[in-house]
C-alpha cells in the first residue's frame, strides 16, 4: 500500500494518475510536460512516465521533471521492467535514485522473490502488471496466478486495464482493500472516465484525452467529477 499516494489523492479529492507521453509536434516535450502539469497539477494524484518520456528527455530530464514537482505528486515510472531479479533490482535502485516514488515492473517473468528497493531512507513502491488494457489473452487466462504472485511478492499493487471490468473486479477480489489498483486506457482508448474506478479500480491513468486536449484543465476537471470520493 501507498500511503503516499493515498494521501495525496485524499487532500486533491482525485484519483487520476495523469501519463505524460504524448506532445505536439514541434514542441519541446520537457516544456510541454512541465507546463502542463503546472496547469493541473492541483487536479492530479499522480503522475505516470514511461519510455516514450525517457526517451524523449533522458534520465537527467526526468529527474528536473520529478524534482520540479516533489511532494505535489506521486511520481511513477513506467518501464514495465520484466528480466531477471537482479536486473530488476538494478534498474529500480536507478529509478529511486531519480526520485520516482512508484515503479511499474511485469509480473509474467515469475522469477522474482520478495522485492524491496530503499535508500536514504526512502522506498520505492512496485505495481504489478496483471492484465493490460489491450486484448492480452494469456495474461488474462493466468490471471489468478498474477494475483496471488503480485500478493506473496507484496506488491503495492497491480496495474489493470480499464478496459477489463471483470478483472478489475477479480483483483480487488483476490487482493482486498489494502492493495492498490491502478486502471489505465481511459479516454481515447475508449473507456468511460469513472468506469474502473465504479469495478473497484482505485485510480484511473489518463494521457491523451487530457494531454492533447485543447483544454486539458477543463478535460481533467470533467474527468475527476466522474469519480466518487476517496474516502481513504
Amino acid at each position: 500500500m501507498s500511503s503516499k499516494l493515498r494521501k495525496i489523492a485524499a487532500e486533491k479529492k482525485s484519483r487520476v494518475i495523469l501519463a505524460l507521453d504524448y506532445y505536439p509536434h514541434g514542441r519541446d516535450s520537457l516544456e510541454f510536460w512541465s507546463s502542463l502539469l503546472g496547469d493541473v497539477v492541483d487536479l492530479v494524484a499522480g503522475v505516470k512516465l514511461g519510455l516514450p518520456a525517457l526517451l524523449s528527455v533522458g534520465t537527467e530530464g526526468l529527474r528536473e521533471l520529478v524534482e520540479s514537482f516533489n511532494g505535489d505528486v506521486y511520481f511513477i515510472a513506467d518501464f514495465k521492467l520484466a528480466d531477471i531479479e537482479d536486473i530488476v533490482r538494478s534498474v529500480a535502485q536507478r529509478v529511486l535514485g531519480l526520485g520516482f516514488d512508484g515503479a511499474i515492473l511485469h509480473l509474467f517473468p515469475l522469477c522474482y522473490s520478495k522485492l524491496s528497493i530503499k535508500e536514504g531512507g526512502r522506498s520505492l513502491d512496485l505495481y504489478g502488471v496483471a492484465s493490460m488494457s489491450c486484448s492480452s489473452p494469456l495474461m488474462d487466462t493466468h490471471i489468478d496466478e498474477l494475483l496471488d504472485y503480485a500478493a506473496r511478492l507484496g506488491l503495492a499493487g497491480v496495474v489493470v486495464g480499464a478496459s477489463k471490468p471483470g478483472v478489475i473486479r477479480r483483483a480487488r477480489e483476490k487482493l482486498g482493500p489494502q492493495a492498490l489498483i491502478l486502471s489505465p486506457g481511459v479516454g481515447v482508448q475508449g473507456v468511460e472516465p469513472g468506469a474502473a474506478v465504479a469495478a473497484g479500480a482505485d485510480f484511473e491513468i489518463v494521457g491523451r484525452a487530457v494531454a492533447a486536449n485543447p483544454s486539458p484543465r477543463a478535460a481533467l476537471e470533467k474527468i475527476v467529477k466522474s469519480h466518487p470520493p476517496t474516502g481513504w
